[in-house]
């Protein structure tokens, strides 16, 4: 086979991952957050919980990381529309794409802490402290986001940062620290107290150990997701293709690895236990 061939296949079953396994993503993903949003709203129990509300943020938050990057990845992508093209999509597309990620992660680390607070220590805050810790975490978020709409703008049709030190910072500092290592730090240290000290709480509610069991498999399945796309772009910044085919390749690569990290926005799983804490009902979307 000619590398030709070999180039148009890879770019061929990129464009088709693009679509097909994307807009599965998309579609189920946004079903599922909307359904966790119904439940933990609806259902009394979840109503007055600090970690059902940290959890309905979450899955308000994946439904605008899902739109504001995902979709607009497929379109470019899968479709050839490239609305990036466009100064002020561009810059929006950037800020809320960071904007919504950083507000996700940050949503369930605090979901994990009061699931571990409420364990350990049997202290729970109230839902207007709650509220007041995820309009904290936006107005962070919102000063840490602002740089980007200063440094991006449109070079040769693309959307990119014209400013060489923000670009370094992207590079080498916001990925690694704000963005993953630090709530996957929070994460997996406080699911690993949360777990040890459910597993010796024998008096812990159902509606607790629901919310518990909801948080630590996310948790789980976030770890997971995550760590190939850790991986795939450490990698990234140390291995530059010598090939055209070895570009398209690691192209191919790279989109599976995306897709699968965005799977982390999309998976959405309610547990109910009977009165034996036993899992009764599982609703499940993926």
């Amino acid at each position: 086979m000619s590398s030709f061939s070999i180039i148009s296949s890879l770019d061929f079953a990129t464009k088709q991952i693009n679509i097909y396994f994307g807009l599965s993503i998309l579609i189920m993903g946004i079903i599922g957050n909307l359904f966790n949003i119904i439940i933990f709203r609806t259902r009394k129990p979840f109503r007055k919980a600090p970690c059902a509300f940290y959890l309905t943020m979450a899955s308000i938050f994946n439904v605008g990381q899902l739109i504001t990057s995902l979709f607009v990845s497929i379109l470019a992508a899968g479709f050839n529309i490239d609305p990036l093209g466009v100064l002020s999509i561009c810059k929006i597309r950037k800020i809320m794409a960071q904007w919504f990620g950083l507000l996700s992660l940050n949503s369930i680390c605090l979901a994990i802490i009061d699931r571990f607070f409420s364990i350990k220590y049997h202290y729970s805050i109230s839902l207007k402290s709650a509220s007041g810790f995820i309009a904290t975490t936006c107005f962070l978020c919102s000063i840490h986001d602002i740089f980007f709409i200063l440094s991006y703008d449109i070079l040769h049709g693309l959307c990119r940062t014209m400013n060489t030190n923000f670009e370094i910072y992207l590079t080498y500092f916001n990925f690694q620290v704000p963005v993953e290592f630090v709530p996957l730090t929070i994460m997996i240290i406080f699911a690993f107290l949360a777990f040890i000290n459910l597993q010796k709480n024998i008096i812990h509610s159902n509606r607790g150990r629901e919310l518990t069991t909801m948080t630590l498999i996310q948790i789980t399945f976030i770890i997971i997701a995550t760590i190939p796309f850790i991986i795939e772009y450490i990698w990234s910044l140390n291995i530059q293709s010598e090939t055209k085919a070895d570009d398209t390749g690691n192209q191919l690569m790279d989109t599976i690895i995306n897709h699968i990290y965005y799977t982390t926005y999309s998976v959405s799983l309610i547990f109910e236990f009977d009165k034996k804490n036993r899992i009764q009902t599982i609703f499940g979307f993926f």
